[in-house]
């Protein structure tokens, strides 16, 4: 390089010299500023206005989490067993002490796979505003209740009370948590971005469905749910969590898997803002661990400030329990939305509340088969009700099928023109007095009763661990029995399968052979449908399928329909009225175009006008 290249080589170092010693010390300004700052924060503290309460003193320097001591403290119930922490100062995992996994002779737990402990304080982002361990408040640590004490990020001063409720429904279940917020220092703290955790959900095991677990809150009476469906979105970038901000009074929030929910009612509903998060976690199998989704929920404060030296308290009830439908349509503020059942509600909760006393009936909790003999019977007095409707159409099968082959006959004379044909069908049908629809009477009828059926065995935590028939441990579960290359083996499918296609053999056959063989891949479908299903659902669809075997085949007993011309062949339906109409207005449309020839419908095209004779040049 020549002498001027050099230079500018030389001054360059020089300028980044210097400019790394300002950077230096930029820094170290910064630091010594930042420390500066946290000092003046531990004087607030420590200069604390005097008057503040008693009870919310502590001291200005917590104890770092790495360095200190997690202490629990167990608050039991009849039937649950909440154990809370010095750590976020809430609820670590709640024990189900009546309510079995499906892995093993251990208890079911709920919140033991969430991120934080219910009721922590973090911001809406999630971030933690603990700053270390809480201290239990002297002579608050008893059976019924503890309290947490300490300082979090933002200057405030938390105490939290956990008591047991005492009283009104699903107590057992239920805690009682009261958050005060002191504002120790001399200006005003909003507490617009703080949130508590507000509970996790995961599945109870492997299998459950994805569409099982939900978050759920309730506007002002209007209750909504989203599901893990939320997080799959097929076109574009999918969401990694939901957050809401609702202009109206949340009544409560919560989240559920297939069988228990977490639900967070506050004492005072407010607008508030709420936000779930799925996280992946692993979950336990007889086969080793599997990964699952888990939903983790926050709520947040109202949205205001606390004054310099003043309090303010906030309380909610905490509900963690199982669905039973019964329960939960007992809790304050209308919560019977939380069992999920749709549209079919009002026929899902009469039969809970039958199933319910049917087992009562048979001996309940001293009768192990108690709850499949109510299946059994519920099933049986469902079959009994609709049994006039199978009657009615048993008979007009009969006679459809004594109508095929008229019914031959009328598609080999019309086989170019359908609308004829359809028409001289409609003209039998109504001579003989047989209604095409008579036969699919009961198939109607029965299938909101399925559904209703289905989805109250979905979430009906009764059948947990409930054995029937000897080789079915859980009426909850699939009855498998062994596995053939890994594949399960469920008896009770495979004989709703068998049955149903006995039930279709002695069946009258309707309709032409294309119609029968999707009839017949009926079995097929349910048989795929409730295989890995609730082995409850697979038991209904049995019990029924018997029973309509035995009414068939008392139905044939009887003497045949004879096959009679109507006395109300004369009057036509109102459907055939309008067919009747239909084919008039054709018929007119028709004899119009032949009146105007092969120029009818077109538009005439106007005379031109006459052309001058041309002048040439």
């Amino acid at each position: 390089m020549d002498r001027k290249a050099w230079i500018v080589v030389t001054l360059c170092a020089v300028l980044l010299a210097l400019s790394l010693r300002e950077s230096s010390k930029n820094a170290q300004a910064l630091r010594e500023k930042e420390l500066e700052k946290q000092k003046q924060e531990n004087e607030q503290v420590e200069n604390a206005p005097k008057d503040k309460p008693a009870d919310l003193t502590v001291e200005p320097t917590p104890v770092p989490e790495a360095l200190g001591t997690e202490e629990s403290h167990e608050l039991a119930t009849g039937t649950n067993v909440f154990t809370l922490s010095s750590l976020e100062g809430g609820i670590v995992k709640n024990e189900l002490l009546e309510e079995k996994s499906v892995y093993g002779d251990t208890n079911i737990t709920m919140n033991d796979l969430g991120l934080n402990r219910i009721g922590a304080l973090t911001r809406l982002s999630g971030e933690s505003l603990e700053k270390g361990y809480y201290k239990i408040s002297e002579g608050t640590k008893t059976e019924d209740s503890i309290t947490f004490i300490g300082p979090i990020q933002n200057n405030l001063i938390a105490k939290k009370t956990w008591t047991r409720a005492s009283q009104g429904a699903g107590s057992n279940h239920r805690l009682t948590f009261t958050l005060e917020l002191a504002n120790t220092t001399t200006g005003e703290i909003s507490v617009k971005d703080i949130a508590i955790f507000s509970g996790s959900a995961a599945p109870a095991h492997h299998g459950e469905r994805s569409n099982y677990l939900n978050f759920f809150w309730d506007e002002n009476g209007d209750f909504d749910s989203e599901t893990t469906g939320y997080f799959s979105n097929f076109f574009g970038a999918d969401p990694t969590e939901f957050r809401k901000s609702f202009e109206a009074n949340l009544l409560f929030t919560g989240v559920e898997n297939q069988f228990f929910a977490t639900i967070i009612t506050p004492e005072k509903p407010y607008p508030g803002t709420y936000r779930a998060k799925p996280a992946e976690i692993e979950l336990p199998d007889e086969r080793g661990n599997k990964k699952g989704t888990a939903f983790n929920t926050y709520l947040s404060l109202p949205d205001e400030t606390i004054p310099a030296g003043q309090t303010r308290t906030y309380v909610f009830d905490v509900f963690m329990g199982p669905k039973n439908n019964a329960l939960i349509r007992t809790l304050e503020g209308e919560k019977g939305e939380v069992m999920n059942y749709g549209m079919f509600g009002w026929i899902s909760r009469p039969l809970n509340w039958t199933l319910n006393g049917l087992s009562n009936l048979f001996g309940g909790e001293s009768n192990q088969w108690s709850w499949g003999w109510a299946i059994v019977v519920l099933t049986l007095i469902i079959r009994t009700l609709i049994w006039p409707l199978h009657a009615k159409s048993t008979r007009t099968m009969k006679r459809m099928s004594k109508l095929q082959p008229k019914i031959a006959a009328l598609k080999e004379k019309y086989p170019d023109d359908p609308n004829k044909m359809n028409q001289e069908m409609m003209k039998l049908y109504r001579t003989y007095g047989v209604s095409p629809m008579g036969g699919c009477l009961p198939m109607l009828a029965q299938i909101p009763i399925f559904f209703g059926f289905y989805n109250m065995l979905q979430y009906a935590v009764e059948l947990r661990n409930q054995p029937f028939l000897g080789w079915v441990d859980d009426l909850s579960q699939p009855d498998t029995v062994g596995h053939v290359m890994g594949l399960p083996i469920n008896i009770l499918p495979i004989l709703m399968a068998v049955t149903m296609v006995i039930q279709m053999q002695i069946t009258p056959k309707t309709g032409d052979k294309m119609q029968q063989r999707i009839f017949m891949l009926m079995p097929l479908i349910f048989f795929f449908f409730c295989y890995n299903f609730a082995s409850a659902l697979a038991l209904y669809w049995t019990v029924q399928n018997i029973f309509s075997i035995g009414q068939t085949w008392l139905m044939q007993k009887l003497p045949e329909p004879e096959l009679k011309t109507s006395k109300k062949a004369g009057k036509k339906s109102w459907m055939q009225k309008m067919a009747d109409r239909a084919e008039d207005a054709q018929k007119q449309r028709q004899t119009q175009q032949r009146k105007g020839g092969g120029n009818a419908g077109q538009q005439q095209a106007k005379p031109k006008k006459p052309r001058g004779p041309k002048t040439g040049g």
